[in-house]
C-alpha cells in the first residue's frame, strides 16, 4: 500500500523541510504547466508551493499546452490569490542555465536529454500501454542512469513496465491534498449551500468530478443511479465535467444509456434530478461540492491515480471506487467501499470492468449506513498521510 510509504513520518513546524543549510544549495528546475485546471498543472503547482519552502535554488520553466485553446482564463486553476503569488514569485529558468536536477511534469511525456546531473520525468500510465512519448523511448533509460521516471501509483508503475520501462528506474510518488482547502465545512455553511442549490435536507447526493472520458466509468454511475432511483426517490446525482479542457459533457452519456437495455430506467423523474455542472469552480467551491455530497462515486475503468476521491475523502465524504486499480494505494475501509471488477488485458490496453451489481450494492450500503464511512476519522486519515506537505517531502527525498 502506497500510504505505508508516507505514514508515520513526523512533520513539525511551519517549514517541515528545514534542516541545516548545505554549503551549496541544490539547484532545481521544474518544467511544466501552471495556471490551468488540468490535473498535471494542479499537481505541479501544489508541489511548487511546498518546494518553495525548501532551502533550495528553485526555478520554473513553462511548457506549452498541447491544445492551443487552453488558457488560464477559460480554464483557470482555481487557486487562491495567496497561492498564486507564491507560484508566480518563483524565478523563471534561463535558456542556458544548467541545473543539478530537472523535473518535467507535462504532456506529451518528454524524454529529451538535459545537461543536468539528475533528470526526472513524471509519466502516468492509465489504460493504454502505448504512451505518447517524445524525444526518446523506454529503452533510453538503460544507458541514461541519471534519468528516472516518477509515477503516482502501483497501477501506473505496472503499466510503465508493460510499456518497456525498467522497473528499477521507476519511483512511485503519490499525489496529495491541500489541507487548508479540502476539509469538512461547518454545518451552517453546508445548510446554506444546500438551500442555495435547492438540495433538500433528506436528499442523498451522489457526485462525480472528472473529465468524463471513457475511462471514468460514467455510464456505470448513471445506470446505477437510474436503477436505484426507482426505489430511492430522494437520490440526486451531480456530474461535474471538464468540458472546457476536453469538450466532453456528461450529458453525452444519457443518450448512450438510452440506447441500451437500461433505457427503461431513464425516465423524466430520473433525469430531472441529475445536476450537470460545466463551469469552472475554484478550489474552495469544489470543496463545498464534496461536502454537500453524501457519497463520491468513481466506478472508473483505468486511472493513473484518481485525485478527486482523495480530495472528497479529505472533506469527510464517503467514497466508492473501483477495486483493483490505482486507488487501492490509498483506499481504506474507513473512507468508503470498493466496487468489484474484472481486469481486462490486451496487447496494448489494460483496464478494469466494474461490476454494475456491486456498484449498486455499494451505493445502497452507504445510503443505509452513511455514518460508517468517511466523516471526521476518514478526513483525518487522508489529511495526516496525504497532505501536499508530506507528499512533496517524499518527492524532494527522491530527487535530491
Amino acid at each position: 500500500m502506497v500510504e505505508r510509504l508516507v505514514a508515520n513520518e513526523k512533520v513539525e513546524g511551519s517549514t517541515p523541510f528545514a534542516r541545516s543549510k548545505p554549503e551549496k544549495m541544490l539547484k532545481i528546475c521544474i518544467e511544466g504547466w501552471r495556471g490551468i485546471n488540468h490535473s498535471y498543472s494542479i499537481i505541479n503547482q501544489n508541489q511548487l508551493i511546498e518546494l518553495s519552502k525548501l532551502p533550495i535554488d528553485l526555478r520554473f520553466r513553462d511548457v506549452s499546452f498541447p491544445d492551443k485553446n487552453w488558457n488560464n482564463n477559460k480554464n483557470a486553476d482555481g487557486f487562491s490569490k495567496d497561492d498564486k503569488r507564491i507560484i508566480n514569485q518563483i524565478q523563471k529558468a534561463k535558456t542556458d542555465e544548467i541545473f543539478d536536477v530537472i523535473y518535467r511534469i507535462s504532456y506529451p511525456f518528454d524524454l529529451a536529454k538535459t545537461k543536468s546531473k539528475k533528470h526526472f520525468v513524471q509519466i502516468t500510465s492509465e489504460r493504454n500501454t502505448k504512451l505518447n512519448i517524445i524525444n526518446g523511448s523506454p529503452s533510453d533509460l538503460s544507458n541514461r542512469q541519471y534519468l528516472k521516471i516518477i509515477t503516482p501509483s502501483i497501477w501506473s508503475k505496472n503499466g510503465l513496465i508493460k510499456t518497456g520501462f525498467d522497473e528499477n528506474q521507476i519511483i512511485i510518488i503519490p499525489h496529495g491534498v491541500n489541507n487548508k482547502i479540502f476539509r469538512k465545512i461547518s454545518e451552517n455553511e453546508l445548510n446554506n449551500l444546500k438551500l442555495k442549490l435547492n438540495i433538500k435536507k433528506d436528499d442523498f447526493v451522489l457526485t462525480n468530478v472528472s473529465a468524463m472520458t471513457g475511462n471514468k466509468g460514467i455510464h456505470f454511475l448513471i445506470t446505477a443511479y437510474a436503477i436505484l432511483k426507482q426505489k430511492l426517490k430522494n437520490l440526486k446525482l451531480i456530474l461535474k465535467d471538464q468540458s472546457g479542457l476536453y469538450n466532453i459533457k456528461a450529458q453525452t452519456y444519457i443518450k448512450t444509456i438510452q440506447d441500451t437495455k437500461y433505457s427503461k430506467f431513464m425516465t423524466d423523474d430520473v433525469l430531472k434530478d441529475i445536476i450537470f455542472i460545466s463551469e469552472n469552480l475554484d478550489l474552495k467551491t469544489l470543496n463545498q461540492l464534496y461536502n454537500l455530497s453524501n457519497c463520491y462515486v468513481s466506478p472508473y475503468k483505468s486511472e493513473g491515480f484518481n485525485l478527486p476521491p482523495l480530495e472528497a475523502a479529505a472533506a469527510g465524504t464517503p467514497i466508492i471506487v473501483t477495486k483493483g486499480g490505482s486507488t487501492d494505494d490509498y483506499f481504506t475501509s474507513e473512507i468508503g467501499l470498493q466496487v468489484e471488477s474484472n481486469l481486462i488485458e490486451t496487447e496494448d490496453k489494460r483496464f478494469l470492468e466494474p461490476n454494475l451489481d456491486s456498484l449498486i450494492d455499494c451505493i445502497t450500503e452507504v445510503y443505509n449506513n452513511t455514518k460508517n464511512f468517511g466523516q471526521i476519522e476518514g478526513s483525518k486519515m487522508i489529511q495526516n498521510n496525504y497532505s501536499w506537505t508530506k507528499i512533496t517531502r517524499k518527492l524532494y527525498e527522491a530527487i535530491k
